[in-house]
């Protein structure tokens, strides 16, 4: 996953920066996962893309990375899952001793709950990590741990009257995500279909 950034992308991706898309799905299971990662190669939406992407993830490939990369990457998130579906769903745990990944790989966060989805693409099989997260609460709603009032924040209990500014529902289930954790090593290595992508790009570079 060698994602460059040139500048000749750095305009269209500070226009992807600046777009309000409204809502994104949430991410029920390593399914609905998989599917609005092809919405998002379909639709060509950077934005829809990294909202699947676990934290791990975005730790290793910065967000600002991935949107001034995003034509690049588009056509290899096609290739992944254009046609690829998931064959079975299963709990994981990790290592509790997992050694650090190589440079390029990730792991999950410690003591995240962890699901392994096996994806089928060409009769070739490979089994990939999500993970669950839950999105902090929107600063205007009930759940929020504080708000702004024009340039200053308050804790909640700071304020005398925070029910008139936390108006909106925002439950933990509306937050919860299963995402992508990519490429983790003990899956990716010698994974079949991460091999084929590598294949692919390679013989695009001749």
């Amino acid at each position: 996953m060698n994602w460059r950034v040139n500048f000749s992308l750095l305009l269209p991706a500070l226009w992807l920066c600046s777009c309000t898309l409204g809502p994104r799905p949430v991410l029920t299971s390593p399914e609905t996962t998989v599917a609005s990662m092809r919405e998002a190669f379909f639709r060509d939406d950077a934005s829809l893309f990294i909202h699947t992407l676990g934290s791990p993830v975005l730790r290793e490939y910065s967000e600002y990375t991935l949107r001034v990369g995003w034509s690049e990457i588009r056509p290899q998130v096609g290739s992944f899952v254009e046609k690829a579906r998931v064959v079975s769903v299963a709990d994981f745990r990790a290592p509790a001793l997992e050694p650090l990944p190589p440079p390029g790989f990730v792991r999950p966060t410690p003591g995240a709950a962890l699901k392994v989805a096996v994806l089928e693409l060409e009769g070739r099989r490979e089994r990939f990590l999500f993970q669950r997260e839950v999105d902090p609460a929107p600063e205007t709603s009930r759940q929020a741990t504080g708000f702004w009032v024009g340039d200053r924040y308050f804790v909640r209990s700071e304020h005398p009257s925070a029910e008139t500014y936390l108006v909106e529902d925002s439950p933990e289930k509306d937050r919860t995500h299963w995402r992508l954790v990519f490429p983790y090593e003990p899956f990716q290595r010698d994974g079949e279909l991460t091999r084929m992508l590598q294949d692919k790009l390679a013989t695009e570079k001749k």
